[in-house]
């Protein structure tokens, strides 16, 4: 779990870490402070998808 605040209305909420689609449920706003807990990332850019030989 992940806890964020809306910056543009306000609310705080708490959303599961396996949630894609981080959007306020109040106004649907994507602009979120993350105020505790962590946010789980994909692979970097410099990672290969496939082996070379």
């Amino acid at each position: 779990m992940a806890k964020f605040r809306c910056l543009e209305c306000k609310k705080e909420f708490e959303i599961e870490n396996t949630s894609s689609s981080r959007r306020c449920p109040e106004c649907m706003s994507r602009y979120l402070e993350l105020i505790s807990g962590e946010i789980p990332r994909g692979k970097s850019w410099s990672s290969k998808s496939y082996s070379a030989r």
